[in-house]
């Protein structure tokens, strides 16, 4: 499967042994913010917004039968698009008086492990800044994407993974 382009995924009913957690913003998109919602279809927008180490991190977790969660501080409609250009299995996005953003990540994504009975340590989350830092220590494989000096430090001291910095893009 190409890395650069987001394809929709089919896969047999299963039951995941682990989940891969991508953080949307800057991470598997290659911009600080969502796109303006648009409908699919020849020129969709997303298709040069994608990072593609992350991208193809992504295919690869999907591959392997784990659960592929987004999560982001957008609303459902917002990451709706990408959600259903990628066939996500779950979305952990923001909701009335329930941001998702800093500890609220790692508190939806805890719940989230407990709900399909999965162990932290045959986890992933793929995140670029220092506020995702509670979502990256809820798994046993934390990624850390780009060059956050906090999350680079835990990164060092934990042995953690790193992908490199998307190219900043324009919307």
């Amino acid at each position: 499967m190409d890395s650069r382009t987001a394809q929709p995924r089919t896969r047999p009913p299963r039951t995941p042994t682990a989940a891969a957690f991508f953080d949307v913003e800057g991470t598997l998109l290659a911009v600080p913010e969502l796109p303006e919602p648009h409908h699919g279809g020849p020129g969709s927008p997303l298709g040069r917004l994608w990072h593609a180490p992350v991208l193809a991190a992504l295919h690869d977790h999907a591959a392997r039968g784990h659960l592929v969660v987004l999560v982001t501080p957008s609303s459902a409609a917002a990451v709706a698009p990408v959600a259903r250009e990628l066939g996500a299995d779950a979305v952990l996005c923001a909701r009335p008086r329930a941001p998702m953003t800093g500890q609220g990540k790692g508190y939806a994504a805890r719940a989230l492990l407990r709900e399909h009975a999965l162990l932290a340590a045959d986890c992933y989350a793929y995140a670029d800044e220092a506020a995702d830092l509670p979502l990256l220590a809820e798994v046993g494989n934390p990624v850390v994407v780009g060059d956050d000096p906090v999350l680079l430090r835990h990164a060092r001291r934990g042995n953690w993974a790193r992908l490199p910095a998307p190219v900043p893009r324009e919307m």
